[in-house]
């Protein structure tokens, strides 16, 4: 027998926050970002919710049961005053406003990672939880890659903020250094600010951090968050943001790495309102429900479905919405 100590795994700590009505879409990010997950680390995943029902912990319990190297941890929001007093504003739910209470929510970690749940992981991420080990920043994540009209939403903001605003990190995936803002009262800043600002933010927890924090921070490369409507554009004559750190200065080199990217995301993020589970002819929807397929989770989005489409889709009958969905399910 060998008396050789096995290393302990690294403990890699994510967390989403979501209501009931990002079940389903949560499943599919859990099962797909555990499913391309590297086996030799444990995986801690956190669910921040307003009072899950018990029927959807018990999915998600279930997806998460299937890998042994992961363990689900629920905590409920719903008695947050200030969460509480930022209602729902567009398709973002008022649940986002816990990514700026990561420091105080998980002191028992010095980086957390977090993501959104209307995403698909394609590639395994731990090799970012790791990512600018000597340095001290706040967060870190992918920026704005492709040209963006945004700029004319922060006219009220003062110069300085517009300028932080400009080169703001996209909150889909991000890396929280909890260490660097315990030390500086970040969370403090963070949420009096939203508190006081949230009529006016457009991406308000995205808008909130830039703002705040947006003089330190770091970027990942582009592959870490690839969004569903960069495969609109040919990668070998579109325009790059003028502000963007994710890609290279070099025109041919950033073309290269854009087109790798596309090919090769380690997550596909659904932006807009028209998510892959709501609405048809979404860019790259046919990963989406393969990954509901794989995760057994078809017949509770089935259960869910009606729900759904009162929501999101009053504009199409129920028995056609039942039709094409029964063809991309089966892929015709």
């Amino acid at each position: 027998m060998s008396n050789t100590a096995q290393s302990p795994k690294q403990v890699i700590p994510i967390f989403f926050t979501f209501d009931e009505n990002y079940v389903v879409p949560a499943i599919v990010t859990v099962f797909s970002l555990l499913y391309h997950a590297e086996a030799s680390h444990d995986y801690e995943l956190y669910v921040l919710h307003p009072g899950l029902s018990a029927k959807a912990q018990r999915e998600l319990q279930r997806v998460v049961g299937r890998f042994p190297q992961a363990s689900l941890h629920f905590h409920d929001t719903s008695n947050d005053p200030i969460a509480q007093e930022c209602p729902s504003k567009s398709h973002f739910s008022k649940e986002i406003y816990f990514k700026l209470c990561a420091p105080e929510l998980f002191p028992q970690h010095d980086r957390v990672l977090c993501s959104d749940v209307d995403v698909v992981f394609l590639g395994d991420v731990s090799q970012v939880f790791a990512a600018y080990p000597e340095e001290n920043f706040y967060y870190a994540g992918v920026d704005t890659i492709l040209p963006t009209t945004r700029a004319a939403l922060y006219q009220s903001f003062s110069p300085e903020a517009q300028d932080l605003l400009s080169r703001e990190i996209n909150a889909g995936f991000l890396l929280f250094n909890l260490k660097a803002l315990r030390h500086d009262q970040m969370q403090a800043t963070w949420t009096e600010f939203y508190k006081s600002n949230y009529a006016r933010l457009p991406f308000p927890e995205q808008d909130c951090m830039a703002i705040c924090a947006g003089h330190s921070v770091r970027y990942f490369p582009m592959y870490y968050s690839v969004s569903n409507s960069y495969y609109k554009v040919d990668p070998h004559a579109t325009s790059f943001y003028e502000h963007c750190q994710s890609l290279p200065t070099d025109d041919a080199e950033r073309r290269r790495i854009f087109s790798d990217a596309l090919a090769h995301p380690i997550q596909l993020h659904y932006i807009g309102a028209a998510k892959p589970w709501n609405a048809f002819g979404v860019s790259r929807q046919r990963i989406w429900f393969k990954y509901l397929w794989m995760s057994g989770a078809t017949g509770y989005y089935l259960q869910v479905l009606p729900k759904i489409f009162r929501q999101r889709l009053r504009r199409y009958s129920l028995s056609r919405f039942f039709h094409k969905l029964k063809a991309r399910l089966l892929g015709k």
